[in-house]
């Protein structure tokens, strides 16, 4: 799978209508004990946000397939930074 695949996927079947907290809750329910899992998570995220920086829209149509509705590489570029610091933070409680 590439990045764009595992985004639409990690959105659609974690975002969806929640919180991005309720989302990483969901996602270190199971990365807590998969680290194939927790890696694919982290850099799926920082494919999308590298993605954003070089100005391409591809993270925008996977994104809007959740709950959440961005117009731009920017706002793209926001959500995706503020999820992977949420679900890191989030991982970080779970593993101490």
């Amino acid at each position: 799978m590439n990045w764009q695949e595992d985004l639409g996927d990690l959105f659609s079947a974690t975002v969806n209508q929640q919180s991005l907290e309720e989302a990483a809750e969901m996602m270190v329910s199971v990365s807590e004990d998969d680290l194939e899992y927790h890696n694919t998570c982290v850099s799926t995220l920082n494919s999308a946000i590298q993605s954003c920086k070089s100005g391409s829209s591809e993270a925008i149509a996977q994104i809007n397939k959740s709950g959440y509705q961005v117009d731009s590489v920017e706002k793209a570029q926001k959500i995706l930074e503020d999820f992977l610091l949420i679900y890191l933070n989030e991982y970080k409680c779970a593993k101490e």
